[in-house]
């Protein structure tokens, strides 16, 4: 079936995304990561309010926007020879540095949106909004439903809230990673200053006089 493969094509490809960036150990072993842990604990007094939702709602759109952008800049960066020296296979059989530099901007990216959802469905509060005749039903039969709620909520704010700060901190990750190519391209060029051009005549007359 149609729908069978796109679900299985969607999977192929969060995969590749996903071990290209490290997997688990890298997000758990990120100094973005942990320093986004700290900035959330401290930030308590914001994410505890409910109207924590409005603050990513109003910037991870335009965020969003341009992260879209500085990847298309990205992925136009240098020329086709460059592309080709970082792409392939590396020795160890891993991904290349052009789908691992690709991967943290997915990375950033997936973050952004993530955040987002999450923002839009923290918003619509879905336990305090849910209709009265269950919630009454709930708590009949187990009042303790009510600070179980409690938890949730404050768990759901503390996760929201650490994605969205997280979701900034990889937008330096991913710059730096750009900065990294950088230093990468400068090579490249140096390396082919230092080529003899085959097109100048007075190489050509110095080969030719060897």
């Amino acid at each position: 079936m149609a729908s069978k493969r796109q679900y299985t094509g969607i999977r192929k490809l969060f995969l590749r995304y996903w071990k290209a960036y490290g997997g688990l150990n890298a997000i758990l072993g990120s100094p973005y990561m942990h320093i986004s842990i700290l900035v959330t604990v401290f930030s308590s007094g914001t994410w505890l309010n409910d109207d924590w939702v409005d603050t990513p709602i109003s910037v991870l759109p335009n965020i969003i926007g341009f992260s879209l952008g500085g990847y298309a800049i990205w992925l136009a960066l240098g020329d086709d020879k460059f592309r080709a020296s970082i792409s392939g296979k590396a020795n160890n059989g891993g991904e290349s540095p052009f789908i691992v530099v690709n991967a943290t901007f997915v990375h950033f990216i997936v973050l952004q949106i993530l955040a987002l959802v999450i923002a839009l469905v923290g918003k619509s509060q879905p336990i305090n909004n849910s209709p009265l005749f269950i919630q009454r039903f709930l708590l009949e039969l187990a009042p303790w439903l009510h600070d179980v709620s409690i938890v949730i909520s404050s768990t759901g704010s503390f996760v929201g809230y650490f994605i969205f700060i997280y979701a900034l901190f990889s937008a330096l990750a991913a710059t730096m990673a750009i900065f990294r190519i950088a230093g990468w391209l400068e090579v490249y060029h140096v390396k082919q200053l230092k080529k003899p051009d085959d097109n100048n005549p007075a190489n050509n007359q110095k080969q030719s006089d060897g």
